[in-house]
């Protein structure tokens, strides 16, 4: 007969044995996928129903457009790792495709040990009997892809481009995997956990999918910008002592970057989705000789590591040191987004009521596709007399042209009595006078040009680049000459300074030079010198990487030099 005592200790004893094999089985799973997809009409298509640590039982599914044929055949996978079992059988039936149009599978439901399982809905694509068949369709066994957020964008719009790997075998060792360097593009890399792979159902077909980089892409020229290299260098097992070696490689992406709306803003500071500008200060009033500091807060989403500090014109009594630069950018896969921060300390000099000024620039929305002009600010300092001494004022560097001085009037003396060129001495040598007086002029003259002349080259530094292009191609193969005894440092030189000479020349950076483009870009501009252009950097080409037959180094040196003299003079003006 059953005490109390003992029911009691029955019960917690079933209790513990259903707990701990709970524990032992892994997690369930009810899954539906076929052998291929697009599949043509006439057709047969085998479909396999995956049960993962549950055991139900089942029967054909009845799919519009699928007749079954015959089946199932039954394969069962049992295993035990760290005392966690699991199991997994699958049924597969065949069927004949008779649809001519897309085949929807619904999503099947099935009873598990913790609630509803729900199987993956997906769409079979049929193809018309007669259609040629695509050997490239779907991807495969093994595949390399690169995903993009967008394929058309505005130059500086950011793309958030993925680079996945998509793997059917679960015996797959990637030795190695290659991100391409995507010329073109300024790019941020997006900080991300140890790439792992994760199941997915693609077309009806179940992938492990690894996301190994995610990278944020700002395109900096216009026209079409292909992504290419991406591939990988795996081991495949194929038994237990044995294996395969495998590579595959993406399929190349094209990005289709447009320019932005014409005409551009004279100080343009870049694309966004959103945009914000603040003024920030520490105080609004204030004594004279008191530092205070004035913040500038860049917000938005795009690229803000492209804000250069702006151009303020600070009230004259104002004396400004260099502002520090704060960024809080954080970069994910939605883009880049946060704020920088222009900090200025200002120590004002002279009591008054002084306007903080303001930015001048334009920023385009990308969502509206328009230009947006900076708000201007109506920050206000007072600032009062101090009580430190009326000669501080004196010291520091300020930004206008007259200082308060201590008193109004200094007198001249008259009577000099110290060294100096006496009088007729002076009067007698009138032409050497005369050339001293002149040369003050003179040398403000050229201090005058030469102020304009950086100026301009501020304004437009790509012009400024475009005419220095010479002089720098010159020093380059100055640097050359130096080296013609030695080949192996003479063509790299001679190569470096042309390639450096041409970029000038277009005003392009470095990012942009592509052959091609390079030729493609002189048809316009120096069309005649196009074909020597291309023999000489063949001959470069051929003498760095692959040297063989070439010319002699002093030969080249005389081809370049004579090419740079007939360029500049054919070179047209835009």
């Amino acid at each position: 007969m059953w005490t109390t005592s003992s029911l009691q200790t029955l019960l917690l004893s079933v209790v513990f044995t259903m707990s701990t094999f709970a524990l032992a089985i892994g997690q369930e799973s009810f899954n539906i996928t076929v052998n291929k997809n697009p599949v043509r009409t006439g057709e047969t298509l085998q479909l396999s129903l995956s049960m993962k640590n549950i055991r139900l039982n089942v029967s054909a599914p009845k799919i519009k457009g699928l007749k079954l044929l015959g089946g199932p055949s039954t394969s069962q996978n049992n295993s035990w790792v760290n005392g966690v079992s699991a199991s997994e059988i699958k049924y597969t039936y065949n069927y004949l495709v008779q649809s001519s149009e897309s085949i929807n599978v619904p999503s099947y439901q099935a009873d598990g040990s913790t609630g509803k399982l729900k199987s993956n809905a997906f769409t079979i694509k049929v193809l018309p009997r007669s259609a040629p068949q695509n050997k490239q369709q779907g991807l495969g066994e093994l595949a390399c892809v690169v995903e993009l957020s967008k394929q058309t964008a505005f130059v500086g719009e950011a793309i958030v481009a993925s680079f996945k790997i998509y793997n059917r075998a679960n015996n797959l060792d990637v030795r190695e995997y290659n991100i391409p360097e995507m010329a073109g593009f300024w790019t941020e890399q997006i900080e991300m956990a140890d790439a792992r792979w994760e199941p997915e159902v693609l077309e009806g077909r179940r992938y492990n999918v690894a996301t190994v980089r995610k990278v944020v892409l700002f395109p900096q020229k216009t026209g079409e910008i292909v992504i290419d290299g991406f591939d990988l260098i795996g081991y495949k097992r194929t038994s237990f002592f044995d294996g395969k070696n495998v590579s595959v490689q993406a399929k190349p992406v094209k990005v289709r970057v447009k320019p932005l709306p014409e005409p551009l803003p004279n100080s343009m500071i870049g694309a966004f989705n959103r945009f914000r500008l603040q003024l920030k200060q520490s105080a609004t009033e204030c004594a004279t000789n008191e530092a205070l500091t004035v913040e500038y807060v860049y917000t938005g989403d795009g690229n803000l590591k492209f804000i250069q500090e702006p151009k303020l014109k600070w009230p004259g009594e104002f004396e400004v040191y260099d502002p520090e630069t704060i960024d809080q950018i954080k970069v994910s896969s939605n883009g880049e987004s946060g704020s920088r921060t222009f900090r200025f300390v200002v120590i004002p000099r002279a009591p008054g009521e002084y306007l903080l000024p303001s930015p001048e620039g334009e920023w385009f929305n990308l969502r509206s596709r328009v230009y947006t002009a900076l708000p201007i600010a109506k920050n206000s300092i007072t600032v009062k007399r101090g009580s430190a001494n009326a000669n501080a004022g004196l010291s520091y560097n300020s930004k206008t042209d007259i200082q308060v001085l201590n008193q109004d009037i200094r007198f001249i003396t008259t009577e000099w009595k110290g060294c100096g060129i006496d009088r007729n001495r002076w009067q007698s040598s009138l032409p050497l006078s005369t050339g001293w007086l002149l040369a003050g002029p003179s040398i403000l003259a050229l201090a005058f040009a030469s102020k304009r002349r950086r100026e301009e080259d501020a304004k437009n530094p790509f012009k400024s680049r475009q005419r220095k292009a010479k002089a720098t191609v010159r020093n380059e193969l100055h640097s050359a000459k130096k080296q013609l005894s030695k080949p192996e440092l003479f063509f790299p030189a001679l190569g470096q300074g042309v390639e450096q000479y041409l970029l000038s020349k277009l005003t392009w950076s470095s990012s942009q030079y592509q052959r091609d483009d390079i030729l493609e870009a002189l048809e316009n501009k120096a069309p005649e010198t196009v074909r020597q252009w291309k023999t000489l950097l063949d001959q470069l080409d051929m003498a760095r990487y692959a040297p063989g037959s070439i010319p002699e180094p002093q030969e080249m040196l005389t081809l370049a030099e004579q090419l740079v003299e007939q360029t500049e003079k054919s070179w047209r003006k835009s």
